[in-house]
């Protein structure tokens, strides 16, 4: 009777993300066997040694390092003979897997040869993917993206093709081909998104940004994350709580589709003549009158005539209605017909992208040059809309049109295609400061901005409120430029760094004390009692310029009330309040593994 040939995936390199199905084959197990570099030592008998019972016949394949299957095969037929004459013995073999067996595992290559000839049992582990995502705090994929999972070594013209293609990559293998994977990156806008993660769960672990790792090669257990941006396919946020309007079932159908892109969605069907929806109405005309009237953003399956005579006798004003999207109800066209510049035309094409129609974006500043003035990408602020119009018009007839950037980074419009002058009128003023005559010119406001907050336990939300709306104006920063309130990590429960945050409409974001610490060579007023009280030698200065970025300069020094301290910095670019500290509390997510309690890691057990 033939012994059974486990493929035991022992996860990315931490011994307790071991599952417990495979701690319990390694322990039953009387021959082991797992590859190791010639002349070198095995990573994976290393992840498994704390679960390896002493005693164990143990097979070293030793295993030539390169990109192509030659010489490697020879290797494979050897150790298939010897791991086989052990199985026709009737001894279970447990072949150690670096994350999981059948993601880039050399595993896959016994299995071919010994498979047909012997029971063989997968246990699958934590694949370096979950892992390496795990560690930088980054989503793979989300709703209906695709992720692409993309081996280093590959042609840079087919690496490119790839990820320009890609909603979002894992580029696997990195090593020596990390100055290629940079190179096609950089040239396809996507490097500012980009992850490194170099030896995820292991003790030599390493995750940052791509832009700011300075080698020029990496380990061959590195990892880079990209994901687009939302702006790189559709600039700004898509309008939440949509009205999804199906007059029939294949109507309903696409749009419950569509509802899982969208937050907060609900479907709306024809009674009697729709089945599987969130509401229903009578008269079609009627309900789509009313869902627009009280200002709910439409996206209705049917004819674009039916929509335009049911909305014609309530259009009034277009800087207020509503976003309007007719989709075909077979997805193939996608049409924004009213509010272009007010959801519209991003809800059209995050539609189409789902669909794979095509989005019929008319508004002439979308056309020509990819951006509305007046609908910037996530947070920037218009701080006067009304000077849209003929700024926009302008650049369209090819007036001289000018841009001034004082803060910030206004790639958007610079990358566009847009032609702008140095000196004409009006202009585009990018600032971070209040502006209280603009003249013809438009005002954007971009993020960059970060607000420390220090206080006192227990300080009255009204003083931080007051101190902050104090320093910003004495300072003639704009509100609209703020991103986020930034303390250290022992405030995260104090009400009044949260009643700030409320009052601002952004997040608060969280540092550690040792974060906080290492920004003491930058701070004005460096304090030893704030050391003593909470290891670090300032919060409300330290705090703003760890968000503001390496580049970040404090613009605002520590201003004081009797219980509050509060600084303000700025980022030579965006800041992305996500990708800022960290929020109050900490969510452990555990994944169980896919259903009986074995297959689980061992760590969600702690």
């Amino acid at each position: 009777m033939s012994g059974t040939l486990y493929g035991l995936g022992v996860g990315p390199g931490d011994p307790d993300l071991i599952t417990v199905r495979a701690r319990n084959v390694l322990a039953e197990a009387p021959v082991i066997a797992y590859p190791a570099p010639e002349g070198g030592t095995s990573l994976v008998r290393k992840i498994a040694a704390p679960h390896v019972p002493v005693g164990r016949t143990e097979i070293v394949i030793s295993t030539p390092m390169a990109t192509d299957r030659f010489p490697a095969q020879d290797v494979y037929d050897r150790y298939a003979t010897v791991i086989g004459e052990h199985l026709e013995a009737g001894r279970d073999v447990a072949l150690l897997c670096e994350g999981d067996p059948f993601l880039y595992g050399s595993f896959m290559y016994l299995f071919e040869r010994l498979a047909s000839h012997h029971p063989t049992r997968v246990v699958p582990g934590v694949s370096s993917l979950g892992a390496v995502a795990a560690v930088a705090g980054q989503p793979l994929v989300a709703r209906n993206e695709v992720l692409s999972v993309l081996p280093a070594p590959m042609p840079e013209a087919v690496l490119e093709a790839r990820l320009r293609a890609a909603d979002a990559a894992a580029i696997m293998k990195v090593g020596r081909h990390l100055p290629k994977v940079r190179r096609v990156l950089e040239r396809i806008g996507l490097l500012r998104d980009a992850w490194y993660v170099e030896r995820a769960t292991m003790d030599s672990e390493r995750v940052m940004p791509l832009a700011e790792l300075t080698e020029g090669v990496s380990p061959y257990f590195a990892t880079v994350l990209v994901r687009r941006r939302h702006e790189d396919v559709t600039i700004g946020a898509v309008p939440p709580d949509v009205a999804l309007v199906a007059l029939s079932q294949r109507g309903v159908r696409l749009a419950e589709v569509l509802r899982a892109t969208l937050p907060g969605a609900r479907v709306h069907g024809l009674a009697g003549r729709t089945d599987g929806t969130d509401e229903t109405f009578a008269d079609a005309a009627r309900h789509l009158r009313t869902l627009f009237t009280v200002g709910t953003p439409i996206v209705a399956l049917c004819a674009a005539g039916i929509v335009v005579r049911a909305l014609a006798s309530v259009l009034a004003d277009k800087r207020t209605e509503p976003p309007v999207v007719v989709v075909a109800e077979d997805g193939s066209a996608v049409v924004p017909l009213l509010g272009g510049h007010r959801g519209s035309n991003r809800l059209a094409q995050a539609m189409a992208r789902v669909t794979g129609g095509t989005a019929a974006v008319t508004t002439a500043g979308d056309v020509a040059f990819g951006f509305a003035l007046d609908d910037p990408p996530d947070g920037w602020h218009v701080s006067n809309p009304a000077a849209a119009k003929a700024v926009m018009a302008g650049l369209l007839a090819g007036e001289p049109v000018g841009l001034v950037v004082e803060s910030g980074d206004a790639g958007w419009l610079t990358r566009s295609g847009a032609r702008f002058a140095n000196d004409g009128s009006p202009a585009v003023r990018v600032t971070d400061r209040t502006v209280a005559d603009p003249g013809d010119d438009l005002i954007l406001h971009p993020p960059t901005l970060a607000v420390g907050v220090g206080c006192e336990r227990g300080a009255d939300a009204a003083e931080a409120i007051e101190l902050v709306h104090t320093t910003l104006a004495t300072a003639g920063l704009a509100r609209a430029s703020v991103t986020c309130v930034v303390s250290v990590d022992v405030k995260t429960d104090e009400p009044a760094v949260h009643a700030v945050a409320d009052d601002l409409g952004v997040p608060a974001r969280f540092f550690s004390a040792p974060v906080l610490e290492t920004e003491t060579p930058r701070l004005a007023n460096p304090s030893e009692t704030v050391f003593r009280a909470v290891g670090c030698h300032g919060v409300a200065e330290a705090a703003a310029l760890a968000a503001s970025g390496p580049d970040g300069t404090l613009v605002v020094a520590k201003t004081k009330s009797p219980r509050v301290t509060c600084a303000v910095a700025r980022s030579t670019g965006d800041i992305v309040p996500t990708r800022v500290g960290r929020p109050q509390g900490r969510l452990f997510v555990v994944g169980t593994g896919p259903g009986a309690p074995e297959w689980r890691p061992q760590e969600t057990t702690r």
